[in-house]
């Protein structure tokens, strides 16, 4: 984001740098400014997937430089979003299309436009988060609120993340309809039992 040496700058601007402009800077300025600095950061990040139960996450920077120790599985990938998104300022930032921030003097200004290039273009799209290194190749997490819906995607190691999220985007919605129990047990006609637990339901009789 152009951060200038010597520059003060509030950690809400840092976290629209990172996570709407992909700055590395605005990243490593808030775990180099975290009590440890950036060792006792990652050590955090790592403690803090654990609590979260993502068993398949490891980190060994801050910014998701290629390293061996340093991992996430799609399904990881989603939980961790899907908790993140219960944050409404993480919402509203992942959601923003375009910002200026500055320092805390009004001195320095940073205009920040977020790398999502399907947010504003995709009904329906509301963040969350591109990423690249030649490991991972191309990756996008998307949220497409729509039907009264939140549905994540995840695209790891894509050449076309975005042409690809799009294509997948469209294709669920237009093959996938989402019905309420009681809604689907009159369509088919199943009935609840009295004595059987609240989701248990008998087979149809075979006619």
């Amino acid at each position: 984001m152009g951060l200038v040496n010597g520059e003060k700058i509030s950690f809400e601007a840092l976290l629209y740098g990172s996570l709407v402009h992909s700055a590395n800077d605005a990243a490593y300025t808030i775990a180099e400014n975290y009590p440890g600095g950036i060792e006792n950061f990652v050590a955090m990040m790592n403690k803090k997937a654990a609590s979260l139960n993502l068993t398949d996450t490891h980190f060994s920077n801050p910014i998701g430089f290629d390293d061996d120790n340093q991992y996430i599985t799609a399904r990881d990938l989603a939980k961790l979003t899907k908790i993140a998104l219960q944050n409404k300022i993480f919402a509203k930032i992942v959601s923003t299309k375009s910002i200026t921030v500055s320092d805390v003097t009004y001195t320095y200004f940073h205009p920040l436009s977020n790398v999502n290039e399907l947010l504003g273009k995709v009904s329906g799209v509301s963040g969350v988060k591109t990423g690249f290194t030649q490991t991972a190749g191309e990756v996008l997490v998307s949220n497409v609120k729509k039907n009264d819906r939140d549905v994540l995607f995840i695209v790891l190691k894509s050449q076309d993340r975005f042409g690809e999220s799009e294509k997948l985007i469209n294709w669920v919605f237009e093959n996938f309809a989402w019905k309420k129990i009681d809604e689907v047990n009159q369509a088919t006609g199943y009935q609840q039992l009295e004595d059987k637990p609240q989701n248990y339901y008998p087979p149809q009789k075979q006619i």
